[in-house]
């Protein structure tokens, strides 16, 4: 592993134990909607935080080539001129280890992601077997963290869809926005059609909620609908919701810290740890 910072920071006192998943097994979450600009990043990188404040072993890994989950943590991009990056590992199906690099936060650690990411899913439709793909590289990780989170990029392609097959939960992000409802609709129906193309039943992949980013409130009538909407899904519950902070959540990011470590008793940070408890990854005191 690379060290990209020194004393790392530990949980906050105080906090019950965290809630560890069934038998030990690591849980794979993929953050996910192919719909971009809905927070997906933020949420990730901030929910990291409010699992390792409880004690928790986690793996931030960055699937999308632009590489925000990497750049947030102030973790160095992998450059496939230099060694090797997440993409060939994943298609060389090597060890992962050498690629992972600490963070500023004791529990946390970050699989990085690399511009030639890219082309991966090009080269995993040439497979033949895209699906397998992510499940045998993330299995590296079994057991030595107790969630990892896949900051997925906004597509429905063979590489997300890889992700996704290699998932144990997935944690859908929205905003209040006119296609919000028809996107959820479309992310759903692809987990089903992943997991009957992995032989599984079509339900197989859980969806353990939503979580509905960038809200602002007052609201015109027409968002007001859409929030309604989203927030009485018949099918997939919330979350919690993540109002506008820009101050918090931006000077926590160029810090490179999760804003539950940077501002640990504000609003901004609350969101986060009730996303976590709803999200039963933790139990509240």
């Amino acid at each position: 592993m690379t060290e990209t910072a020194s004393g790392p920071l530990s949980g906050a006192l105080g906090l019950p134990a965290p809630r560890i998943s069934e038998g030990g097994q690591t849980r794979i979450i993929a953050m996910c909607n192919q719909k971009g600009g809905v927070g997906k990043t933020t949420t990730t990188i901030n929910l990291a935080g409010a699992l390792a404040e409880y004690g928790r072993r986690v793996l931030v890994c960055d699937c999308d080539p632009q590489g925000n989950s990497t750049t947030a943590f102030k973790v160095p991009m992998l450059d496939d001129e230099k060694g090797p990056t997440q993409a060939t590992v994943v298609i060389d199906m090597s060890d992962p280890h050498p690629l992972v690099a600490k963070t500023k936060v004791e529990n946390i650690d970050v699989l990085p992601a690399s511009m030639d990411m890219a082309f991966l899913p090009s080269r995993l439709r040439e497979t033949g077997a895209a699906l397998q793909f992510y499940a045998r590289m993330l299995g590296h990780f079994q057991g030595e963290y107790d969630d990892i989170l896949l900051d997925m990029r906004p597509a429905l392609d063979t590489d997300t869809d890889s992700q996704t097959a290699a998932a144990t939960g997935a944690i859908i992000m929205v905003d209040v926005d006119e296609w919000a409802m028809k996107a959820v609709k479309m992310q759903v129906a692809q987990h089903k059609k992943i997991m009957t193309n992995l032989g599984r039943p079509a339900d197989d992949l859980d969806v353990i909620g939503m979580v509905i980013g960038r809200v602002m409130k007052p609201m015109g009538d027409f968002d007001a609908a859409v929030y309604k909407q989203l927030r009485n899904h018949p099918r997939i519950p919330l979350l919690g919701e993540i109002p506008v902070r820009s101050a918090d959540l931006k000077e926590a990011r160029n810090k490179g810290l999760p804003v539950v470590f940077y501002r640990p008793k504000t609003d901004t940070a609350g969101f986060f740890r009730t996303i976590a408890v709803n999200a039963k990854l933790v139990t509240a005191a």
